[in-house]
């Protein structure tokens, strides 16, 4: 580590639309219960997050000054959430969708694109996304406070914020990134762009292809940072972080059983939103765990040559490093960086899919737009589909509460990641808050 006596702790949130509310009962365990037990709240000086870790981390950026109302503010928003805060989902907002897409279909179809564009030059593609998010723009300017952000940062309470969104024209990430002046970004991490970070940059950073619209940001188009953000806890890394708190969205509760089911000769064929689901599981989840194999091995690689050279070698080769280079960029250096991180004990989508048929059954609570989207949204067993886009308060506060179980479970582990400690030590007495 750069500094053993004080190392600087980072939170990395992962996207997964409406799986986010799990994140909140981890940060309000963390706030609560685990601030007692250390005596102190635990301080992060970094905040990166994708997709709906992106909405978490400016909220707990703006609110960085007062550590137990952030916990418990979080908490509140994600329980009191409704889909209305999200999108439009009234019979004005569907039948606006089943004409633009009726259009768009029709118009490709019949090949009268192109004289179309030809009568009107000025004629632009009408279908966008399936649904309309500008509730949702007004609802986080309503409860993050963007300037309380900046000022945090100017502070120094906060050293760097990032969030990761996709470039929808190149298909590269683009990384924005708001810090002190004082902070380095070191080389190596990719191209970041500094900003003065604003709800746009966070909505984009939300925006799921085709479910959501794309966000226009100085003249140029993003999207969801899940679908480039290929090493999640590289920005943190690279703004100086030692330790990470990684907050996963997903644990693999399932194994591929290679017999079909009794009595069957053919498995069933997959649902549609069966598809959907395991195709977002792959762009938001998967690549988080490719990440921690990295880190893992390099955090092995470096005890090895500890071990095998004495101490001193890894800072030998980082001072060899600068003298290197790879094209016009210097090779980064090496350290060891301590990760924990927490997963969901129970299958969410599992969680999804009883809520959201107990929810089907009662038809009338329904709005119109899930109404007509209930047939295709309903799956066999879990529903990985809906668990991103259910913000019904029973399924959120079933998330919060998994988030805050899940933390308690890791209590003394987690006391001794805060308290710079082997994660494995025996449990130590620590003042009581």
């Amino acid at each position: 580590m750069a500094e053993q006596d004080s190392p600087i702790y980072a939170l990395v949130l992962s996207g997964g639309g409406a799986r986010g509310a799990y994140e909140a009962g981890v940060i309000y365990y963390v706030r609560t219960e685990l601030a007692k037990a250390i005596g102190d709240q635990p301080r992060f000086r970094i905040y990166c997050g994708t997709s709906v870790g992106a909405i978490n981390a400016a909220h707990m950026a703006a609110t960085e000054h007062d550590p137990l109302f952030q916990g418990a503010r979080l908490r509140k928003l994600w329980e009191e959430l409704t889909a209305e805060d999200i999108y439009y989902a009234d019979k004005r907002a569907l039948t606006g969708f089943l004409v633009k897409s009726g259009f768009f279909m029709a118009t490709n179809f019949f090949g009268l694109q192109r004289p179309l564009e030809k009568w009107d030059p000025n004629a632009t593609f009408p279908f966008r996304s399936v649904l309309d998010t500008t509730p949702f723009l007004t609802y986080m300017r309503r409860n993050v406070s963007f300037a309380q952000i900046h000022r945090n940062i100017q502070r120094r309470l906060v050293d760097a914020v990032s969030v990761s969104a996709s470039h929808l024209h190149t298909g590269k990430l683009a990384l924005f990134v708001e810090k002190h002046p004082e902070v380095a970004y070191s080389a190596g991490g990719g191209v970041p762009i500094f900003c003065t970070l604003s709800p746009r940059h966070v909505l984009a950073s939300a925006s799921i292809p085709i479910i959501f619209p794309m966000i226009r940001i100085s003249r140029r188009y993003y999207g969801d940072g899940g679908m480039r953000q290929n090493t999640p806890m590289s920005p943190a890394i690279h703004l100086g972080a030692d330790r990470l708190l990684v907050i996963s969205l997903r644990a693999d509760h399932t194994a591929l059983d290679p017999q079909p089911p009794p009595g069957r000769d053919l498995e069933a064929e997959p649902r549609f939103s069966n598809v959907i689901g395991h195709l977002l599981n792959t762009v938001f989840l998967d690549k988080l765990d490719y990440d921690l194999d990295q880190m893992r091995r390099i955090n092995y690689l470096i005890q090895d040559f500890e071990e095998e050279f004495g101490p001193g070698v890894l800072e030998r080769i980082n001072a060899r490093r600068q003298r290197k280079f790879i094209g016009d960029r210097p090779v980064p250096g090496a350290k060891c960086v301590v990760p924990f991180v927490i997963t969901p004990s129970e299958n969410i989508g599992r969680i999804a899919a009883h809520i959201f048929n107990r929810v089907v059954r009662n038809g009338h609570t329904l709005n119109p737009m899930h109404r007509f989207f209930s047939n295709i949204a309903q799956a066999e067993g879990d529903n990985d589909f809906m668990s991103y886009l259910l913000f019904e308060p029973e399924y959120l506060k079933a998330l919060v509460q998994l988030g805050f179980e899940d933390a308690r479970r890791e209590h003394d582990r987690l006391v001794n990641f805060f308290t710079n400690r082997p994660l494995d030590c025996p449990p130590q007495s620590l003042p009581e808050g």
